[in-house]
């Protein structure tokens, strides 16, 4: 597979566990997964921005193929 699938992929679950470490170091509610007995708790603000920065990355990508 090219570059074309694997980059967006890896930035898009980059950011995502990114964004959930940081939550985790600094106590960000927003961006939280918490989980206990009772139930289980998922921020979707992670899982949404990591989805549009792989978008992101794959336009970019196509953009700069159709450049060259």
């Amino acid at each position: 597979m090219n570059n074309s699938f694997w980059i967006p992929l890896l930035v898009s679950f980059g950011t995502m566990i990114f964004l959930y470490l940081l939550g985790f170091i600094a106590n960000i509610e927003i961006l939280l997964f918490k989980l206990s007995l009772s139930h289980t708790e998922i921020s979707l603000l992670p899982i949404v921005v990591g989805m549009v920065m792989g978008f992101i990355s794959e336009r970019i990508i196509k953009w700069r193929a159709r450049a060259n």
